[in-house]
C-alpha cells in the first residue's frame, strides 16, 4: 500500500478512497477463514470489523445522497472551516476514543453464520459500498464540501469534507485493528500532520 498523505481536495478524497477501498478488500480477503471469525474475548473480529465498517459508511452514502436543502434543514451550515484529515484523526482517536467512545446502535457488527459464503458476502457488500461512496463523493463540488454539515455521534458536527476524511482515517484505523489481533505490522496511511 502505498501512503495516502494529506488528501484534501474531492479528485484527492476520490483517488485515496479508491486505493483504500481495494487494499481494505484485498487485506481482509487474504485472511484465512478460521482467522476471519476468530478473535479473543471482548475484542472484534476480523468479520465484525468488516461488518462495522459497511455499517459505518452506509449513513455517510445516504447522507452524501440527500438533497442539500434537506441536509441545511436537518444540520444546519458549517459553522467552522473543514479541519485537516490529520486533525480529525486526533479528535477521533485522541479525543473521542481516549474519552471512552465507542460504537453502538446501528453500528455494532451482526454477522450471523461463519461460513465462507458470508465472508464473500461481506466482501460483495464492502465493494459495493465503496463504489456507492466514490460515485455520491463525486456529485459534490469543492465549495458544498466545506458548506454543508451532518452530525458525527462522537464527533459532532463536521463538514461533508470531515466525514469523508472521517471515514477514510475509519477504515485504516479498522484494519490496524485486525492486524494487531492477528498479530502483523500496522500500516501508516496517511500523514500526521
Amino acid at each position: 500500500m502505498n501512503p495516502l498523505g494529506a488528501p484534501f481536495t474531492q479528485k484527492e478524497l476520490i483517488d485515496s478512497y479508491q486505493m483504500e477501498s481495494k487494499w481494505v478488500h484485498d487485506f481482509f480477503s487474504q485472511i484465512q477463514l478460521a482467522d476471519f471469525f476468530a478473535s479473543s474475548k471482548d475484542v472484534w473480529t476480523p468479520a465484525d470489523n468488516l461488518d462495522h465498517l459497511i455499517r459505518s459508511c452506509s449513513p455517510v452514502i445516504l447522507g452524501l445522497g440527500l438533497p442539500k436543502l434537506a441536509l441545511r434543514m436537518r444540520f444546519g451550515l458549517a459553522k467552522h472551516q473543514s479541519r485537516t484529515l490529520a486533525v480529525v484523526r486526533h479528535e477521533y482517536t485522541n479525543v473521542a476514543l481516549a474519552q471512552g467512545g465507542k460504537a453502538g446502535g446501528p453500528y455494532l457488527p451482526d454477522i450471523g453464520e461463519e461460513t465462507a459464503e458470508t465472508k464473500r458476502n461481506l466482501l460483495s457488500k464492502w465493494q459495493y459500498k465503496s463504489e456507492q461512496f466514490v460515485q455520491k463523493v463525486g456529485e459534490w463540488s469543492e465549495s458544498d464540501l466545506d458548506k454543508y454539515a451532518v452530525d458525527h455521534p462522537l464527533l459532532g458536527q463536521m463538514t461533508i469534507r470531515e466525514i469523508i476524511f472521517f471515514t477514510l482515517y475509519h477504515n485504516m484505523h479498522h484494519v490496524n485493528d485486525v492486524s494487531r489481533l492477528l498479530q502483523q505490522p500496522e500500516v501508516e496511511w496517511f500523514d500526521r500532520e
